[in-house]
């Protein structure tokens, strides 16, 4: 009797095991949650931040906005149970969106739709796009423009080819600065056609906008005619950092630093181009490992002079450009973004004003690091202008 009755027990256990189990959370129940109430809303660029109560079930999972941004494509934008507003955002246009607030349980139940609609402000591309601006520069074009509300956004710059007789891809830009600036370098000196416009992540544009642009002249300044000038005033460089390793092709592993702790602040570097001309950028490149940290600089003056007065008097001396490193992304200190890594890598671009006179001799004046310490690093030096005798 025993035997027979363990044969049984074991039966239903293969049975049992043998039903196919059930893949997923299963519902807890059928019953919709309630619906949202208490709706507002205010508009922002390209969107909309629409407030809301949740309805007081205890098995509330989300809140969920469906909207469309173009025709025939469904969006969704989703808050937790605990979040009692939610933002729809990536419309290109300043007409009224209609929109369905939907509340969702854990049992995957969805309760009626609430429709309301919004109106969003103008589109951040179309505002960028409204403060473009495209001008020549030494060997290129220069475009700035102003973002205040940090979109992330690209600059898209196309060029007539003359030959396909249509617009081909230049450069392409992409950007959260405040205030963007941004240029394509190592062109000639012919007329170039050109047309520009913004665009999102959701694939809306501004208007093109078609320049005719006439680059100037540039050069790079040829570095094996670069030396070191040691004059009165001038900082000790810190051991084998020398100022020959920022014109000696490559920003590593080792650049130009001066020596802290020693008392004097403003700090400055003397350099010979080793022939007259007119700048018209410069390009610093940062310390890999310690970008817009460290004693990379922050704020800086450069001098410049035809002639060199070995008594390290600054009277000589004309002052060609005061500059400040700008971190795209505005991050807090010891943050950084991937625009604000390719920037520092890259090498940061500071233009000098046409109008200043020819020099030879360059002079770094020193006033602020990212660190705030007392002494600097620079990697590298790119010299650009026109050197023409």
């Amino acid at each position: 009797m025993k035997k027979r009755l363990i044969q049984i027990l074991i039966f239903g256990l293969i049975l049992v095991s043998c039903e196919e189990e059930p893949i997923g959370q299963q519902p807890l129940d059928s019953v919709p949650p309630g619906e949202v109430t208490n709706i507002e809303s205010y508009s922002t660029p390209g969107g909309a931040v629409i407030k809301f109560t949740p309805p007081k079930d205890e098995d509330l999972l989300y809140v969920k906005a469906v909207y469309s941004r173009k025709e025939g494509v469904v969006s969704e934008a989703k808050a937790s149970k605990y979040a009692d507003s939610i933002e729809v955002e990536g419309f290109g246009s300043i007409s009224s969106q209609d929109i369905e607030l939907v509340a969702v349980d854990r049992s995957r139940n969805s309760s009626e739709p609430v429709k309301i609609s919004v109106v969003p402000l103008e589109p951040a591309v179309k505002t960028i796009a409204s403060s473009l601006n495209v001008e020549e520069d030494f060997g290129g074009i220069k475009f700035k423009w102003e973002n205040p509300g940090r979109a992330e956004v690209s600059i898209v710059v196309q060029q007539k080819d003359s030959l396909l007789d249509e617009y081909v891809p230049l450069d392409t830009y992409y950007t959260s600065s405040k205030e963007g600036v941004f240029a394509i370098y190592e062109l000639d000196t012919l007329p170039k056609n050109i047309e520009v416009f913004v665009q999102d992540r959701w694939e809306n544009r501004s208007e093109i906008a078609k320049h005719t642009i006439v680059p100037l002249f540039d050069t790079e300044f040829e570095k094996n005619k670069f030396s070191f000038v040691n004059l009165p005033g001038d900082g000790p460089h810190h051991g084998d950092w020398v100022a020959s390793n920022i014109w000696n092709g490559t920003p590593s592993p080792n650049g130009y630093s001066s020596v802290g702790g020693q008392g004097i602040w403003p700090q400055s570097l003397t350099i010979d181009l080793g022939v007259l001309g007119k700048l018209s950028r410069m390009k610093l490149y940062q310390r890999a490992n310690y970008i817009f940290a460290e004693g990379n600089l922050k704020k800086f003056e450069v001098w410049g002079s035809e002639n060199l007065d070995l008594s390290g008097s600054w009277d000589s001396w004309t002052k060609l450009a005061e500059f400040e490193s700008i971190k795209p992304s505005g991050l807090p200190f010891g943050e950084v973004s991937d625009e604000d890594r390719a920037v520092a890598i890259n090498g940061e671009n500071f233009s000098f004003d046409p109008s200043n006179p020819k020099v030879r001799y360059i002079r770094f004046l020193v006033t602020e690091t990212w660190a705030g310490g007392d002494n600097f690093q620079i990697m590298e030096i790119d010299v650009f202008g026109d050197n023409r005798q």
